[in-house]
């Protein structure tokens, strides 16, 4: 540990890259402090979304396949990278030769597996980061970092940050813009919300535009594909924490893997929030199979898919549809007046896709963005 705080202190890029590790074992608090402490920039996996909040300065976002530009070009730029509860997936690190070429990197994770597992680590801390992550916190204050040292690094990373905003296209008739949506819909449910996510474009839209301030408030599944993850776990969120509002964001694809559990809601009352992006796609095999596959589209049309707003109100959870931006407003006024289950099912461009995106085996800094879309 030692040698790690050596190696922050004589860094000029520093980044830290945090994981569902530090979320799962309870550490944001420490983590937080050592942000505010050094002012070293943040990126974070899917999993690690919510640890460090999302309207923090430092913080520039989710890093990987769809992350934000800027925090695959820190990674990309870096000269120190710490990486803290994360296991370096391939969604993450893209090319893995590519991954962080200027950086020193310092692992810290409590299974000895993970280390050099993926990526090499050049450091590492093995152990629990409930006692490794609050001790390293507390040797760097004996001999703290001087924030001058990487004021120049900043200021790169923050003017990377307003030039390159993430964005979907604007709304039209063909349907309302995901972004609109998401932020529109964080602002009603409030930012001490929960939100839960099936699997899909719009988990990574969610990741991009809904924010996040709290640990535990960004519920999504990190690994295999589990359509249908979301409305169990949105329900589960609900039960567990009452007094909070608890939104489901899901796709047309995800939904009816697990529908059914509409009638759950209706029968004990559980009020969860559920917004429904519908292209009649399954949209992210939609966007590789244009993006990668010559446009040889296969079983992904759900156009015959029936309205979700009348499948949840056929178990009596009432359901609304939206079709032109100017509806929206009102029909999440609706929403959330209902004490208790309520839909809103909401049409957008079966051909909207998610940028920046990172196509596999790709390094990070060559991201795709979508041109005008970014």
């Amino acid at each position: 540990m030692d040698v790690a705080l050596e190696a922050l202190r004589e860094a000029k890029r520093p980044l830290l890259m945090v994981g569902g590790g530090v979320v799962l074992s309870g550490t944001t608090e420490p983590l937080r402090q050592l942000v505010k402490a050094t002012q070293i920039p943040v990126v974070y996996t899917l999993m690690g979304k919510g640890a460090v909040p999302d309207t923090w300065e430092e913080n520039l976002g989710m890093a990987g396949m769809h992350g934000t530009w800027t925090a695959n070009m820190a990674i990309t730029r870096c000269d120190l990278l710490l990486a803290v509860g994360a296991r370096f997936d391939d969604r993450v690190t893209g090319s893995v030769e590519n991954f962080a070429p200027k950086a020193k990197i310092v692992h810290f994770d409590i299974d000895q597996v993970e280390i050099n597992k993926i990526v090499h680590a050049d450091l590492s801390v093995n152990g629990d980061l409930r006692w490794s992550l609050p001790s390293f916190r507390q040797k760097l204050e004996a001999v703290p970092v001087p924030a001058v040292q990487t004021v120049t690094w900043r200021q790169e990373l923050q003017e990377l940050k307003a030039g390159h905003p993430a964005g979907t296209r604007p709304s039209s008739d063909r349907g309302l813009s995901p972004q609109v949506v998401l932020e529109a819909l964080a602002r009603k449910a409030g930012s001490d919300s929960i939100v839960a996510t099936d699997v899909g474009q719009h988990q990574m839209w969610a990741a991009q535009f809904y924010p996040v301030n709290y640990p535990r408030h960004f519920i999504s599944s990190g690994g295999l594909g589990t359509m249908g993850y979301g409305l169990p776990a949105a329900l589960g969120a609900k039960v567990g924490q009452p007094d909070l509002p608890v939104v489901l964001v899901t796709g047309d694809g995800s939904i009816m893997m697990n529908c059914q559990e509409f009638a759950t809601l209706h029968k004990y009352g559980i009020a969860v929030k559920t917004v429904v992006l519908r292209n009649n796609t399954l949209g992210m095999v939609h966007q590789w199979q244009g993006m990668f596959y010559h446009g040889h589209f296969a079983e992904s049309d759900l156009t015959a898919t029936p309205s979700i707003a009348g499948i949840a109100r056929s178990m009596g959870v009432p359901g609304w549809t939206v079709e032109k931006e100017s509806q929206l407003a009102e029909a999440l006024d609706r929403l959330f007046a209902r004490e208790g289950p309520a839909l809103l099912e909401v049409t957008i461009p079966p051909d909207e896709n998610v940028y920046p995106m990172v196509p596999g085996g790709k390094k990070l800094d060559e991201m795709v963005t979508g041109g005008d879309k970014q």
